[in-house]
């Protein structure tokens, strides 16, 4: 029998929807299209590589940066024909790397039998018809499809506890990635960063450039404080049993902790290479957790495991350290009690972090620094509103992401698998946890873009996902 010319959209053109297009215009039949939507301008960007500044790194070496499974090499080759210096423990920009994606794109699309076209615009609506897919976008074009991809990657953060105030001040941006965001115009403001983590400490790189004398201070609940890679890595001559051992140990987050606790006990200066070891096996472990055991990981170690999973590079460290030192920059554990307006300054009252004592302190500028937001029910953004709406896409029970098949396919709130909308990108943390960089997100993209091209090349009538 013949096959039929098939139609995927995929929706979102950052890291996910970028090299799932990649993949499946390797693979998907003769006659097949492409449709790529994107609300921006920039397609194979994403927020994470829609950066513009030099100075705002990957948290990744080269090496490891590849887009594509098949070509492990591929970034660090790309890398070496702008600066053959590079090498595969280099911690290059994000900028570079959105350009490398791009290339990557075009050079698929150049290179493939499948028509691929690309769409500016924003989605309103997606109907499931009898014959296919009907997607709408705000212009009121109206775009058929066999299967939907939605590659969303992450929102803007959630407006922290005590912050409402701060509605229509013009010191507060609640987004440091919007493109609206504007710090003021003192030559050394008073900044505070709402949380500690990556995001903080790329607003602080920005902010080291812009306003070399700005006085900032980082609060966040605890108080931590970002770590940094090696200059190269791994280390030499070191080995470790961690993932046969707690692969084997109860399922709990206690004896997890207690094995990995040990481990680093008995080579202290190694505990990077420890915990790079378990990465391959996270998802697995976190499938093994119960609903109570991911519960106790999220509200008793998440926090810490975060700063020692992810990473900054060295340099960006050394930023961060020169400005500790010069006193540029302060970090206080503890929680914002209260916010008064006193234009053209805020007014800031921490608690410090198990005390009784109130930091009164007064502000040009605050930043909402808490990392982006997976939460659905959270999410401003009317895409993802209007999907949850349909009951297309539900949250998940820890509210983490949405839910999602192990084949990909969105599972609606009845619980019912879609057999035409998959998801790909940062949001299967909810089933996966690992899933939010690049050499675990380049899997699932090859994999879904396989998926859906054996499915295209099914002959008509056959089943399909």
């Amino acid at each position: 029998m013949e096959c039929s010319v098939k139609r995927l959209v995929i929706i979102g053109a950052g890291f996910s929807g970028t090299v799932t297009a990649i993949e499946f215009l390797k693979r998907a039949p003769k006659g097949s299209q492409l449709i790529i939507v994107n609300r921006s301008g920039n397609m194979a960007r994403g927020l994470a590589y829609g950066t513009n500044s030099p100075h705002h790194l990957l948290n990744v070496p080269a090496g490891n940066m590849s887009a594509l499974v098949d070509s492990p090499d591929s970034f660090l080759a790309f890398c070496q024909r702008i600066d053959p210096d590079t090498h595969s423990g280099s911690f290059v920009s994000r900028k570079m790397y959105g350009a490398y994606l791009s290339e990557l794109l075009s050079q698929a699309e150049a290179e493939s039998s499948v028509q691929c076209s690309r769409i500016t615009g924003e989605v309103l609506s997606i109907q499931p018809t009898g014959t296919g897919v009907t997607i709408e976008n705000h212009t009121g074009e109206r775009i058929v499809a066999d299967h939907v991809v939605l590659a969303f990657g992450n929102f803007s953060p959630v407006r922290p506890h005590g912050l409402q105030q701060l509605d229509s001040c013009s010191a507060y941006i609640e987004d440091p990635w919007s493109t609206t965001a504007k710090v003021v115009s003192h030559e050394a403001p008073r900044v505070l960063l709402v949380g500690s983590g990556l995001t903080a400490v790329d607003t602080l790189i920005s902010l080291r450039q812009s306003h070399p004398d700005a006085k900032v201070t980082m609060v966040s609940r605890r108080g931590l404080l970002p770590t940094a890679h090696r200059e190269r890595m791994p280390a030499a001559g070191f080995s470790t049993s961690i993932c046969a051992d707690v692969l084997t140990a109860p399922r709990s987050v206690l004896s997890y902790m207690r094995l990995i606790r040990r481990e680093i006990a008995r080579s202290p200066e190694h505990w990077r290479e420890v915990v790079a070891a378990i990465r391959p096996i996270t998802s697995e472990l976190w499938e093994g957790l119960s609903l109570d055991e991911r519960k106790r990981f999220l509200r008793h170690v998440q926090p810490h495991w975060d700063v020692y999973r992810h990473r900054v590079a060295p340099k960006t460290f050394q930023i961060y350290q020169d400005a500790l030192a010069a006193s540029d920059v302060r970090s206080i554990a503890g929680r914002i009690m209260s916010i008064a307006l006193e234009e053209p300054c805020v007014s800031v009252r921490i608690k410090t972090r198990g005390t009784d004592n109130i930091v009164e302190c007064q502000f040009d500028q605050v930043i909402n620094c808490t990392g982006p937001c997976t939460d659905i029910r959270k999410i401003t953004d009317t895409f993802i509103s209007y999907l949850s709406k349909e009951a297309m896409i539900c949250a998940d029970a820890l509210n983490l992401g949405i839910n999602v098949g192990k084949d990909y396919a969105v599972v609606d709130s009845s619980g019912k698998s879609s057999g035409w909308l998959s998801y790909v990108g940062p949001m299967l943390k909810a089933q996966l946890w690992e899933a939010t960089a690049v050499p675990e997100l380049r899997q699932h993209a090859r994999a879904l873009a396989i998926q859906v091209a054996q499915a295209f090349t099914a002959p008509v009538g056959s089943d399909s996902i």
